[in-house]
């Protein structure tokens, strides 16, 4: 039997109780991890580094984008422009990306994350709206500079 979380029924929805293997292409396997809960966005991550390092940074795309791909092999190397033109590469990428944010999303969800998007999303709104802190450590430093006899915090 396959574990819980293992394999995703054919529209996504993940199956969490053990299961013999469904017939090809009537399931998807999940990243590393299984489902979100069990740590599949560390899985995710690693099967997309994997992934980027196995066959963009080799110059061709990968099965996702390009599903007769031939296989392709890692080489721990990080100087870009070795192995291809680092425009094409970051070309490459965002090409991946593209496709995984217009990939359908798992019933129940908005959308399809990667590892660093939400991140990345947050950091914009922050530089835009500033870092949000909780009330204590807002008072704990206006009581430090009071103390000190220093300006108090800037209030946005």
């Amino acid at each position: 039997d396959l574990l819980p979380g293992w394999i995703s029924s054919k529209d996504g929805t993940p199956i969490m109780e053990p299961t013999q293997p469904p017939s090809a292409g009537e399931y998807h396997m999940l990243p590393l991890g299984g489902i979100r809960e069990q740590g599949s966005h560390k899985g995710f991550g690693f099967a997309l580094m994997v992934e980027t390092l196995a066959t963009m940074l080799s110059g061709v795309l990968p099965s996702m984008v390009n599903p007769s791909a031939l296989a392709r092999h890692y080489f721990a190397a990080y100087d870009i422009a070795q192995f291809t033109e680092v425009a094409t590469f970051k070309a490459n990428m965002d090409q991946m990306l593209r496709t995984l944010r217009d990939t359908k999303p798992a019933p129940g969800h908005d959308r399809v994350l990667y590892p660093g998007l939400a991140e990345s999303e947050e950091e914009l709104v922050r530089h835009a709206n500033g870092i949000p802190l909780h009330r204590e450590v807002v008072d704990w430093f206006d009581d430090l500079c009071s103390e000190l006899t220093a300006p108090s915090l800037v209030r946005a």
